[in-house]
């Protein structure tokens, strides 16, 4: 039989954990950057393929034909969704920015 391990769980482990579920932005305007910089970086990607002929690959790893009407339509759908959540993140940072100056003025 092998011997059986048990994890300690201690608070600063769970500490640790947390703190990269939830520290990934730490800025309003650095989360506006990171969607925007994303939402291009995917579009430029988009194009070069669309550019380059054959499939388009889709960030779900979907391949799709851009001769195809079915294939057009999903890119179109694919790319609208990429900016809704790109419009999303930016509103977010937008509101998170205006709160954070009405709490500044009532310190």
């Amino acid at each position: 039989m092998a011997a059986e391990q048990s994890i300690v769980y201690s608070r600063i482990h769970i500490e640790l954990i947390n703190q990269k579920k939830v520290g990934f932005i730490a800025d309003f305007a650095f989360g506006e950057y990171i969607a925007t910089d994303t939402f291009f970086k995917e579009l430029s990607r988009v194009q070069d393929q669309l550019i380059s002929g054959g499939d388009v690959t889709l960030g779900s790893g979907q391949e799709v034909d851009p001769q195809s009407t079915g294939g057009l339509i999903a890119i179109q759908i694919y790319m609208e969704a990429l900016e809704s959540q790109r419009q999303a993140m930016v509103g977010l940072a937008k509101l998170g920015l205006n709160v954070e100056k009405q709490v500044w003025k009532n310190i």
